[in-house]
């Protein structure tokens, strides 16, 4: 399956702002979840708080990804 993945605000540390994906087995939101736990480590606490988008649409941790989705992880942000 091939993802478009985005990463905002304090997760750009950790992975590109914009990143082409290849993946197998991944099936879920869930699933992604767990494989970016295991891709960066350090940034499992700040994935486990975030919220998922599946092209444009908030997600659920049991939502199904598809093939070509556009996949957003969106931490908790403050502004001033």
């Amino acid at each position: 399956m091939e993802i478009q993945l985005l990463s905002f605000a304090a997760l750009k540390d950790f992975f590109p702002s914009k990143q082409d994906l290849s993946l197998e087995g991944i099936k879920t939101v869930s699933d992604l979840k767990m494989y970016l736990y295991q891709l960066k480590p350090d940034a499992t606490n700040l994935i486990k708080i975030s919220r998922i988008s599946i092209n444009q649409i908030i997600a659920k941790d049991s939502d199904p990804i598809i093939d070509g989705a556009v996949v957003a992880i969106l931490p908790p942000s403050s502004g001033g």
